[in-house]
Parts: structure tokens; sequence; C-alpha cells
């Protein structure tokens, strides 16, 4: 079971990246995005409750095997922030799925590394794997707030 655990903590291998390991595990939920880009509320809420009790449940072990509660090569949060900002310019946008994609990794991953107030304060003062989970969601939630302003301003009708 831990062994599993560590597996999904890091993206199912996606994180192991000796450089950039958050990006690389980034990337690696793509894939599944893809598959779930046309489906309804019901699946995206799904697969983000999911991917957060992933977190919970994986991020623990898997912080103990490589010796750092938030190692970076500890994805499977940037997953759930990833899916959340995904889903965000999926739904809010009118943006194609290849460029909601590309739009939605480069937001986040600018967010996750940047860390503004909330994203920093989410890492800093919750803690355990609740803050490993939601400082990667808060940066998610920055890209879907920017997708639903931005698709307001442009007239999407959702």
């Amino acid at each position: 079971m831990n062994q599993l655990k560590f597996w999904i903590a890091v993206g199912l291998g996606s994180g192991l990246s000796p450089r950039a390991p958050g990006t690389t595990g980034t990337l690696g939920v793509l894939p599944l995005l893809v598959l779930v880009w046309d489906a309804s509320f019901a699946v995206w809420a799904t697969g983000f409750v999911v991917l957060c009790a992933l977190s919970i449940w994986s991020i623990p072990e898997a912080g103990r095997r490589l010796g750092e509660p938030d190692h970076g090569q500890i994805v499977i949060d940037e997953w759930a922030g990833m899916w959340l900002a995904a889903y965000g310019l999926n739904s809010f946008t009118d943006f194609s799925m290849w460029m909601g994609l590309l739009i939605g990794f480069i937001g986040f991953r600018i967010f996750d590394i940047a860390k503004p107030s909330l994203v920093s304060w989410c890492e800093r003062k919750i803690p355990g794997a609740w803050g490993v989970l939601m400082d990667d969601v808060a940066a998610g939630g920055y890209v879907l707030i920017l997708a639903l302003v931005f698709g307001m301003l442009s007239g999407h009708s959702g």
C-alpha cells in the first residue's frame, strides 16, 4: 500500500524528473484532461475531489520516503491545481481544448512558482498534506478566476 501511495503522490512517475519536477509533473495530468475536456460538470467535479482525496492520502507517505513533507517530486497536488485551472478555461472561455490546456498550464505554473498572496499563505499556514495541496489548489483557483473574468469580458455564454 505504501508503494501505491508513493506512486500516486509522484504523479505515476511524472514528478520524478531531476529537473523541474513540478513542471513535468503538471504535464503528467494533461492526458487525463484531454479525456475529460468535453465531459459534464459532474465528471470534472468528481475528478477534482478524487485528486484532492488522493493527495491527502498519498502525500504523507511520499514526504516520509523523500525526506521532506513538500518535496518537489510530489506532484499529485499539481494535478489537482491544474485540473481546477483547466476546468475554468474549459467552462468560462471559448478557447479550444489545446489553447485552454496551454494557457492553463502556463498560468498554473506561473502562479505555482510566483506564489502570490493566497498561494504563499496556504503553503506557510496550513499544516501537513492539506497545506501541500491547498497552495496548488489556490494557484489553480487564480487561473479559474482569471478565466471567469476573461469569459465575462469577452461575452462567453457558458
